[in-house]
């Protein structure tokens, strides 16, 4: 379920970010548009290449793959 990997997705993003950033508030949200090196202006961008197990909603076939990119793009709010 997309909603549930999500909050989980959310609650160790803000463990892991108050262990190295406890005095800043940071927020976690999805953008299905994101696109490699397409920046808003101000905006910075985070990118991993990484090997993840996907599997079908519909048959639960599953599959691995190491063509995986996870893309972050952060702004500062002040």
């Amino acid at each position: 379920n997309m909603g549930e990997d999500m909050e989980v997705w959310k609650q160790v993003f803000q463990e892991l970010m108050q262990e190295v950033k406890p005095w800043h508030k940071w927020t976690l949200m999805v953008d299905k548009g994101l696109l490699p090196n397409v920046l808003k202006p101000n905006w910075l961008q985070y990118q991993q290449k990484t090997f993840a197990r996907f599997q079908c909603s519909l048959c639960s076939r599953s599959w691995a793959s190491g063509h995986v990119l996870v893309v972050f793009h952060m702004h500062w709010c002040g």
